[in-house]
C-alpha cells in the first residue's frame, strides 16, 4: 500500500511541474503577430532632464502633433515595414506611407528600426529669464525652474537696472526626430494585440545652474542628455 502511495505522489509532482512550467511562445508566432496587425501608439512616457539637472517624466502623447495621432505602421515582410498616414495630413504633400526596415533579434527580445522617419517625436527645451507682467499677475503659463544665484551687476560697477536673472521660465516644444536608427530596443509585454518598446536618444538640455557670463545676457551651458522612451503600441 505504501508503495502505491509513493508512486501516486511522484506522479502528482510531475503533473504539477508540467502545469507550472511557463509556456514558450514560438519565435515565428511573434513575427506573425507583428505582420498581421496595424500598430498605433496608445500611450507612453518621455523622460528628460530639466534645467536643474533632475529628471522629469512627460506624457509622450502630448508631443505628437494632432495631425499624426491617427497614423499607424505595419510590418509588411520579415524585414520591411511602412508608416501610414491615418487620414489627417499635416501637409497636402505628405506621402501616403514611408518605408523603413526592421529586425527582431535574440529570440524576439529586441527590436531594431532603421531609417524610421516620422515614427518618433521629441521635445526642444529652452529657458528664458522670467519677466513679470504687472498688468497680468499671476501669469498663467509660467513654470519656474532653478534659483541659480547669479549677480546681475559685475563687481566694481554700480547697479543701474534691476534684472531678475535668478528665475527662469521653462518651455518645452515638440520636435520631430527624422531618419533615426533605433538599435536593439527591448520589446516587452509582447502579445498579438500589444507590446512595449524601450529606447533612448541622445539630446541636450540647458543647464540653469551653470551659466556662460557675457553681457547683456547670461546664457545657460548646454549639456548632453539622454532622452528615455517607453512607448506602448496596440493593434489597430
Amino acid at each position: 500500500m505504501a508503495k502505491y502511495f509513493i508512486i501516486t505522489l511522484s506522479l502528482a509532482a510531475v503533473l504539477f511541474a508540467a502545469c507550472s512550467k511557463k509556456a514558450t511562445i514560438p519565435v515565428d508566432t511573434q513575427k506573425d503577430w507583428l505582420r498581421n496587425s496595424k500598430w498605433k501608439i496608445a500611450s507612453g512616457t518621455l523622460t528628460v532632464k530639466k534645467p536643474n539637472g533632475k529628471d522629469t517624466v512627460l506624457n509622450y502623447l502630448d508631443w505628437i502633433p494632432a495631425c499624426n495621432k491617427d497614423d499607424y505602421f505595419g510590418f509588411n515582410t520579415a524585414t520591411t515595414g511602412s508608416f501610414f498616414n491615418g487620414g489627417v495630413r499635416c501637409a497636402p504633400s505628405d506621402p501616403d506611407s514611408i518605408s523603413f526596415t526592421y529586425e527582431l533579434s535574440n529570440d524576439n527580445k529586441y527590436l531594431s528600426l532603421y531609417c524610421s522617419d516620422h515614427l518618433y517625436y521629441s521635445v526642444n527645451e529652452t529657458i528664458l529669464p522670467w519677466v513679470i507682467d504687472t498688468l497680468v499677475f499671476p501669469p498663467s503659463d509660467v513654470v519656474l525652474d532653478t534659483l541659480h544665484g547669479v549677480n546681475d551687476t559685475a563687481a566694481g560697477y554700480t547697479r543701474t537696472l534691476i534684472v531678475m536673472d535668478t528665475l527662469w521660465k521653462l518651455h518645452f516644444a515638440p520636435a520631430a526626430v527624422d531618419n533615426i536608427n533605433i538599435v536593439n530596443a527591448p520589446i516587452t509585454n509582447f502579445t498579438a494585440n500589444s507590446f512595449t518598446l524601450y529606447f533612448t536618444l541622445k539630446a541636450q538640455y540647458p543647464d540653469s545652474t551653470n551659466l556662460h557670463p557675457g553681457a547683456p545676457d547670461w546664457d545657460p551651458i548646454i549639456r548632453v542628455d539622454t532622452f528615455k522612451y517607453k512607448i506602448n503600441f496596440t493593434a489597430n
